[in-house]
């Protein structure tokens, strides 16, 4: 197992640092410079592009970046597509890593942290997760390798990625593409889906704290 962990740290470091990553991954916020590089590379280009976007992302990047990005190269919708499709294989690939190779590692080094998110995640795991996705702030990173190594039910940690990470797609996929050239319907989803997310995120985060609370008052009246 240990030669299967370095393994794929090596074939991940390989590709992050690869001469044909690293310059894709030094612009990826340049449009000037990503269409002077896809107009001389053609579909490889794309292909290449895809690939450093996916680094960015499992590597704990921001994927409003990409969404940005891909609006600008495809369009206010299918840049939306191409994000959720590349986030969520991005979120999959922490978390079966994390479930099937880390999680020894992870309970060793950070039982703790562990020990607190396995005791949010574990009642009612399809909104905590989506309510972590919703925030702006957090590390996605952190979130899809402690899903993992808790045992979140799968179905659960990716239906609530897809709904969580909606909202930020379709704005930085918007603002990518250019908020002139988008249609009316466009702007409105992206308007309702953020207000949405701020109400979905303050019910599941009250809901959240009336049940410590009401745990607090029980472990009260038992000692």
């Amino acid at each position: 197992m240990k030669w299967v962990k370095l393994a794929l740290g090596c074939l991940f470091a390989g590709l992050l640092f690869s001469g044909v990553l690293n310059p894709i991954l030094a612009h990826l916020s340049d449009k000037n410079w990503l269409s002077s590089y896809l107009a001389g590379q053609g579909y490889q280009g794309y292909l290449w592009v895809a690939l450093a976007a996916f680094v960015l992302v499992t590597a704990g990047g921001p994927k409003q970046v990409v969404a940005f990005l891909f609006g600008y190269l495809y369009g206010a919708w299918l840049g939306t597509l191409a994000t959720l499709l590349l986030c969520l294989t991005a979120a999959l690939a922490n978390y079966l890593m994390a479930r099937v190779l880390l999680s020894h590692t992870l309970a060793h080094y950070f039982p703790r942290r562990m020990n607190k998110f396995n005791q949010f995640a574990s009642r009612a795991p399809f909104m905590k997760i989506l309510m972590l996705r919703l925030l702006p702030v957090g590390s996605n990173l952190v979130t899809n390798l402690l899903s993992g190594s808790v045992g979140v039910p799968l179905w659960a940690f990716i239906s609530a990625s897809v709904l969580g990470y909606l909202p930020q797609t379709v704005i930085f996929a918007l603002v990518g593409h250019g908020i002139n050239g988008a249609n009316h319907a466009m702007i409105y989803t992206s308007v309702g889906l953020s207000l949405l997310s701020f109400v979905l995120t303050a019910l599941i985060y009250r809901d959240h704290l009336k049940y410590k609370l009401s745990t607090l008052q029980v472990e009260g009246k038992a000692s």
